[in-house]
């Protein structure tokens, strides 16, 4: 795999391009896309990280979410997040083999300060910064979903449940609303 660094146990994780063509509704070339993925599945519980986290909403929320919607006549709206996992700042030491196609006549290694697809941490330092942003703009995380934030105020209420990099949104505000998206 990799060589040691300052733990014997530290080993340089591999990463490769994934390569994606993609395609207008009527088929024709829209853009190429290409993204570099670690390969997170060789990394060891306790010494590549200690605690992943993946944040998804319980069913439960969702359908109380969608009546609530539905019987306040609200609209509702769902966005994916582009590029949410490569947000995230690594608190652990992490070092990626350099992609093939770069030279690397030395045989350096790259030392991760943001998260990369792959990685097991990549949703957990996302859902941190997503949690902090929230609640910086006044929202309350729920007690009994920890993917619920409400931003009430005297007249209005603004619900959002979240599923990994996906967000269902609804509320009486439309301007909070809006400012939120």
């Amino acid at each position: 795999m990799g060589r040691s660094f300052s733990s014997p146990n530290k080993k340089a994780i591999s990463c490769k391009w994934v390569y994606k063509t993609k395609l207008k509704a009527n088929g024709s070339l829209e853009r190429l896309k290409a993204r570099l993925v670690i390969r997170g599945f060789t990394q060891q519980y306790g010494v590549d990280y200690q605690e992943v986290f993946s944040l998804v909403v319980k069913m439960a929320t969702i359908r109380t979410t969608m009546a609530l919607a539905a019987h306040k006549n609200w609209g509702m709206y769902q966005s994916d997040v582009n590029n949410a996992f490569l947000h995230g700042d690594l608190d652990e030491e992490v070092y990626m083999q350099m992609p093939k196609g770069i030279p690397n006549p030395n045989n350096k290694v790259c030392r991760l300060k943001k998260s990369l697809y792959g990685l097991k941490q990549a949703s957990r330092q996302w859902f941190t910064i997503l949690k902090d942003t929230l609640l910086s703009l006044g929202y309350i995380q729920s007690k009994n979903d920890y993917s619920r934030f409400l931003n009430k105020t005297s007249t209005h209420i603004t619900v959002l449940a979240i599923y990994v990099d996906d967000i269902l949104l609804t509320g009486s505000d439309c301007q909070e609303i809006q400012h939120v998206k």
